[in-house]
């Protein structure tokens, strides 16, 4: 196989890896490449790499055990019900312009000082849908798909607890996005994070495509 061939297949994979589900519009929109058809004939060199499956009406990547071992990963993923809030995380990804260090499932916890058996016992913890950094700011996002209105309450209560710890573990300044499906979603969260004083933003997920 031609080097640049190659090297283009493991860049494609990396991209799969590090956002855990893409479409072929997704793909294409990362890697610039050019028409649908052109990025089918692209896809057609990783069959040997990636499971497909198919989300309304869209071909849906994934790695296999091979892809994985090409690029040295070790995150599995497998086809469940949270194809969707994948697939909409990354239309925040591509928000925020395919920011290099995009971590999914990001988790944050804080730690007891106490020691007890020689082990920290964690006091508070958050898994942020995505996390990343830039210019000075840690970006935490939150998916709104799939959750009861009152879990997103009481993550956003969990948020203002860690709140300050953030700031100081990291030396960063959080602010805290959610992407959500409605008006009335949006105006009802943006309503809790502006009475916890949290900086924030919410956005309808329909509005970025």
């Amino acid at each position: 196989m031609l080097s640049s061939t190659q090297s283009r297949i493991e860049s494609l994979l990396t991209t799969i890896d590090q956002l855990g589900m893409v479409t072929i519009r997704q793909l294409r929109q990362k890697h610039d490449l050019k028409s649908y058809r052109n990025a089918c004939r692209v896809v057609k060199q990783l069959e040997p790499y990636i499971h497909t499956t198919f989300f309304n009406k869209e071909k849906v990547l994934y790695l296999n055990k091979d892809g994985r071992e090409l690029i040295g990963s070790t995150k599995e993923m497998k086809r469940n019900s949270l194809i969707e809030h994948i697939l909409l995380a990354n239309e925040a990804y591509f928000y925020f312009k395919c920011p290099l260090d995009w971590k999914r499932e990001y988790t944050i916890e804080v730690k007891d000082r106490i020691v007890f058996n020689r082990m920290n016992i964690v006091k508070k913890k958050v898994i942020a849908d995505a996390s990343f950094t830039r210019n000075g700011y840690m970006h935490l996002i939150e998916i709104d798909n799939i959750r009861d209105m009152s879990d997103n309450k009481n993550k956003i209560e969990i948020y203002l607890e860690m709140w300050t710890f953030i700031k100081k573990e990291f030396n960063q300044l959080p602010i805290l996005y959610f992407f959500t499906t409605t008006e009335i979603r949006k105006r009802k969260l943006d309503h809790w994070l502006n009475q916890c004083k949290l900086r924030h933003e919410v956005l309808v997920i329909n509005d970025l495509r």
